[in-house]
This record gives structure tokens, sequence and C-alpha cells, in this order.
């Protein structure tokens, strides 16, 4: 038997912050400090409380901000959800038949979940900490990992707290797939919703999770300018970013290192944690989304903001000129919102005289009334997003008459399940080689691709771009990677072997190069020549436990089942909730090691994390068979055939084991029924001429 396949999960989450935008002052800076903030490649991130003690009052307001409140431990006394009498949450249903609760002990928000169609059968996990400041949303994490480690997987939960309509749904995406408790929080969700981790290698693995979005988000890494000021240095120093202080674009990339998103592309060497304020964002990463979600004047998404304010003849009317709208023209980062901030900042331009006669509300005729308005309610819509459901968010498109507004996620849902391929623009407009322009576009269709919908289009509009941009002179390690994938998807697996050696070469550190040369050699059936790559993918990244389970699998076809063994044991006990197929194959490696318990002990783990794995219970069965528990393994192939109904391998062990209990019809019966599905099974032709007609 051969392990199902890992499935990589998409790049970034869509856990909403509902927070304003992130523009600071701190000392001025300058234009100046854009140039400094490369030259500072060894300055450090000290945390927010090095600045307290100079900025008391910034620091305080900025902490009752959404962002400084983008990430907290779970407080049942400021907690905004509301529960049942019976203190839980309504039961709210998956598409897969997996049912969810929320529900609080002491001070802990727990989530279970359950199955109607398995009675007895649940899951209960803590929420270890709260993504959303309460704006919008609250999501919730869990971190699982080996108590004698330095790190933990950090992964979401099903439920959503949706604060505007005050009700329990599944999380972001979750209607799409419901992942379970394990959706990966990688660096890129991570990197955004937070202040700067201590990663491991690994898709998500962390060690000290922050508590919000640190004052160096904006500011850049504080540790020269912080050492500058504890020696007595001058007030005027450079040594910090001030975004007040930059050019209207780059203090918008500021804001849309985060509030702009798509199918990110990072220019070599960086990473979601590398971008540093001040620097052009075009130079740090490319960011692809759809052309149609631009023109649809009627869908937005969450992180839309700065390109929706693009489309506005206020920001193209004042760009250039000393009142060029930005984010912070209208947004305090340092402190929340207050009543009437809004239209103030509109009559900052919208004053005088000459500005009465635009406004046409009914009852404004004069300036005293016209200026009374909410300018937002009328000319900034408020809609549902096209990709998180239950919030109503602004569109900061400006529009003297904005359309009526639609359903975001009814626009979003559409479009998944349309048959025409989508069409991806570069948003970020930095200068690009039309190389480089090509393995970026291609690497972004890959990923459109894999995470979105899932059109044969897209990879061959991604191998045409791939191949000539990397032909052209534009190498790089994800490129080569994504030319390899998108192969792969083709079927052409000697082409997409080239591909993915050629990028081990170059780059030996890569370990998902490694990774994935791997998972194409064991898929065409050599796992001999994968496992150098796959151990070396599991030597450059401890963590990784897809690649550790793949080259466990390489290891079993080789014949080498204690080392297979060994890796599973490893990957298990370091990552033990999220994996019920590697529990699986690690009860079944040692039932084929003739270790019969201890391979009960495995399979029964991995039922428990998901009954509906049928190749779980028939292990389970046979694991059970061997060492003489007829009543267990009756029991699990049954509860096989439960979830896979036409299973062949329950089928014929429920088969024999009704014939040993002296109940040939039903031994017969099952026998046919297994012929049915495969009329070649030899051993229940020859069983059923055995127990007779």
């Amino acid at each position: 038997m051969r392990p199902s396949r890992p499935v990589l999960l998409p790049a970034a989450l869509a856990l909403v912050l509902g927070a304003a935008y992130a523009l600071a002052a701190c000392g001025t800076g300058g234009e100046g400090a854009a140039a400094l903030t490369a030259s500072g490649a060894d300055w450090t991130y000290v945390g927010d409380e090095a600045c307290a003690s100079c900025h008391a009052d910034l620091y305080t307001d900025y902490h009752r901000t959404g962002m400084g409140r983008s990430v907290s431990v779970f407080d049942p006394e400021t907690a905004p959800e509301r529960f049942g009498a019976d203190g839980a949450s309504p039961q709210v249903c998956a598409d897969d038949g997996y049912c969810y609760t929320a529900f609080v002990r002491g001070d802990t928000l727990y989530q279970r979940e359950t199955r109607p169609d398995t009675p007895g059968w649940e899951r209960v996990y803590a929420a270890s900490h709260v993504v959303g400041s309460g704006n919008a949303t609250r999501s919730y994490l869990m971190t699982v990992g080996d108590a004698d480690s330095t790190a933990a997987y950090v992964t979401e939960m099903p439920l959503t707290w949706y604060v505007e309509r005050e009700i329990w749904d599944l999380s972001p995406g979750y209607d799409q797939t419901n992942q379970r408790f394990e959706r990966p929080i990688n660096l890129e969700c991570m990197t955004c919703h937070n202040a700067r981790p201590e990663h491991a290698t690994s898709q998500n693995a962390y060690g000290e999770i922050p508590l919000g979005i640190s004052c160096e988000r904006c500011h850049g890494p504080g540790s020269a300018h912080v050492a500058a000021y504890d020696a007595g240095g001058a007030p005027e120093d450079p040594l910090i970013v001030n975004p007040a202080s930059l050019s209207a674009e780059l203090a918008l990339d500021v804001c849309q290192q985060c509030h702009l998103t798509g199918h990110t592309v990072y220019a070599p060497g960086e990473d979601p944690t590398t971008y540093r304020p001040g620097r052009p964002l075009s130079a740090h990463r490319s960011v692809y989304v759809r052309a149609e979600a631009l023109e649809d004047p009627e869908s937005f998404g969450i992180a839309s903001h700065a390109e929706r304010m693009r489309e506005s003849a206020c920001f193209m009317e004042t760009a250039g000129t000393d009142l060029a709208l930005t984010c912070t023209t209208c947004h305090d980062p340092h402190t929340p919102a207050a009543e009437g901030s809004y239209n103030t900042a509109c009559q900052s331009c919208h004053a005088g005289s000459a500005h009465l006669a635009l406004c046409s509300r009914e009852g404004a005729e004069t300036p005293q009334m016209a200026a009374s308005g909410d300018c937002v309610s009328c000319h900034m819509r408020t809609a549902g997003t096209s990709d998180i459901p239950h919030v109503s968010f602004t569109d900061h498109w400006i529009r003297r008459d904005p359309p009526p507004s639609a359903s975001g996620t009814r626009i979003a849902a559409e479009s998944y399940e349309r048959d025409a391929p989508f069409t991806l623009v570069e948003l970020t407009r930095g200068a690009r080689d039309p190389a480089t322009t090509d393995v970026e576009a291609g690497i972004a269709y890959v990923s459109l691709w894999e995470t979105e919908h899932p059109l044969p289009h897209y990879l061959t509009e991604a191998t045409v771009r791939l191949r000539r941009g990397l032909a052209a002179g534009a190498e790089r390690t994800d490129a080569r990677i994504a030319l390899g994938r998108a192969l792969m998807g083709m079927d052409s697996t000697r082409a997409a072997e080239r591909e993915l050696v050629e990028a081990t070469r170059r780059d030996p550190q890569s370990a998902h190069a490694a990774f994935w040369l791997g998972v194409l050699r064991n898929r065409t059936g050599r796992s001999a020549a994968a496992l150098a790559p796959l151990a070396e993918a599991v030597r450059l990244a401890p963590r990784y436990s897809e690649a550790r389970r793949e080259y466990a699998t390489a290891l079993a076809a080789a014949n080498r089942l204690p080392e297979a063994i060994r890796q599973l044991e490893r990957l298990t006990r370091a990552d033990p909730e999220r994996h019920p197929g590697a529990w699986n194959d690690l009860g079944l490696y040692r039932l084929q090691s003739g270790q019969g318990e201890g391979a009960r002990q495995a399979l029964r783990r991995a039922v428990a994390l998901d009954p509906t794995l049928a190749t779980a219970w028939v292990n389970l069965g046979a694991a059970s068979l061997s060492i003489g528990d007829l009543s267990e393994a009756e029991r699990a192939f049954s509860r096989a055939l439960r979830y896979d109904a036409q299973n062949t391998g329950a089928m014929g062990n429920l088969a024999l084991i009704r014939a040993q209990q002296g109940r040939p019809a039903e031994a017969r019966a099952l026998l046919r029924q297994l012929l049915a599905v495969d009329p070649t099974d030899a051993r229940a032709r020859a069983l059923l001429a055995e127990i007779g007609s």
C-alpha cells in the first residue's frame, strides 16, 4: 500500500485584522531614512517595550488600536463572543460532515469537533491565541508540539466569531475546503497579523509568538535608534523610519506590506519578514491579483484598500502635491478613530464656498448643514468583501455616487466555479525587465492554480512564461520549483525532473526543491532515487513534516522499515495532531514489521484524528487480527465500510470473520459485493467457492 500523497496548503490565509492603516511618527528621519534602511541590515528588532520608556502616550494609545490588539490571549472578562444558555455556541457543520461548537471552561476557549454519523467521537482543542481585534472578526489559533521542543506548530481553528453579525460560523475559506484543525499558519500569515515571530524552518513552526503588530512594523528595526538615545543621541536621528516624512508612494508601501494581498512573489533573498519601511515595496515583492477583481466596481477584498483608493478622483487629483491622499490623511495609526475624524479629513480639502455646491445631500443648503453630514456614508460604501464572509468593510474607492452594495462573498463564490481562466496583473508597479516579469508571473499562475482556481490553462501559461524567463537569465530557485510543479501537474514528469534536479544543483540549501524532487520520484515509482533528496530536505528543514512523511514512504518502499518507522515516530511526536495519514503509515509499517500492538496504538490514533479514514480502519482491523482480537477487527472492518462502502480489503476481511463466526450467508453476501467491485479478485472467488453458494 502506498500512503496518500502530501498536499501543501495555501501560502496565505484570510484572517481578518479589522485594523486601521499602519503609519506612524518617531523622530523626523526625513527622506534619508529610506536610504538608511538598506544600510541597516544588522539592526535588530527590540519590541514595543523598548519604545514605551520614551513614547509612553503613543505606546498606550497604539495598544488600544486594532493593530495593537491584532493577536491576543483569550480573556473571558473582555471577550465579545456570545454563547447559548448551555455555555456553548450553536453547532456549525461543514459540507464534509464535521460539525463544530465553541465553549469556554475557566479562562480558556475550546472548540469541539463531532460527526453526526459517528456518535461518541469528538476532538477538543484549546485556543492558544485570538487573531483579530474584535472590530470585524475573531479567529483562533492552536499550538501543538513536543513538550521538550523549543517550537510548536501553529494552526487555525475551524470556527470564527463574526463581530458585526454576532454569529459563529466557519472560518474564512473553510466553506471551500474544511481544513479542520490542520490549516497551517505560515510565515506570511503570522508576519502580517502579528509582530515578527520567532520562526523555525517549516511551514508553521514557531518559538515565542508575540501579541499584536509592533511599532517596528512601520518604523523598522529599532536597535540602533534605541542605542543612540540610550547614549544621549540627538532627537534628530535618522536611525528610525518616520513614514510621515516619506514620499506618498513610499508611505503607501508601508501600509501595503500587509494591506495589499494577492499571489505574492518575493524577490530573491526576501521573505515576509524582510521588508523594511522606507524601501519600495516593489523591491521586496510583486503582488498579482485577478484583473477582473480590479475591473469589477462592486467587488473588493478585505485587504484592497490602497488599490481601491487609487481609483478615486481624490487620489488622482492630489498625487504629486503637498495634499497627496495617503492612508494617514484619514487614519491616525496611533489612536482609535475619533467620531467625526473622517469628516475633518474630508474637509481639509473640501472646505470653503467653492465646495458647498458639491454636497447635494437633502437639507444641506447652508454651509453649516453641508459640513454636518457623514461624508463616508455617502461616498465610501460599506459592503461585504469578496473573500471574508459576514463582515462589512469600507470600500476605499471614493465616488460621488457609489453603486449599491453587493454580496462580496457571492461574487467570490461565482468566480471559483467559473470555467474561463482569470488573467493576473501585478500591482506593486515596480520596474521589471521582461525576463523577471515572466518568471514572477509564472510563479503567480502556479499559485493561482494550486490555491484558488485549478484550471489546466494556468499550468500552460506558467510553463511558457517560466521557460522563457529562465532562458533569458532570470534564474531563481522558486521559478525552477514552480516550473517543475507545473510540469508535474501536466504529467510531463521527465521535464519536471530536469527542472527540479537543476533547482537542487543551483541551490543545494533549498529544502523545497529537494522535497519536490523526492515527491516526483516517489510518485513515478522510483523510491530508491527519491531517498537522497528527501533525506536532504529533512536535514535542511527538520520540522518540515510533509518532507519527513514523504521520506518515510520512500524508506518503506526500499524495504527499510525500521528507518521509516523512526522517521514517523519523530514526526508524530513533534507534530501529533495534524497528520492522521502519518499515524496510519506508522501503524502499517509497524504491522509489516510484526509489531501488532504498536501498530494498533498508532492506528487508533489515526482514526481518533480522522474517523473517516477507511484505510486506517482496515489496517487497524488487520493489526487486531494479527494479535487475535477478533472483536476489534470486526468493528474496524465494519467502520471502514461505513465510510468507504466499496473498500474491498474491508469486505474480504469481514467475510473471513463472518465465515469463522459461522455466518456463511453474510460472508457470501460480502464476497459477492467485493466481486462486483473487483471481479478479478482471485482470493475472494476461492473463499466464496470454499464457503459454497
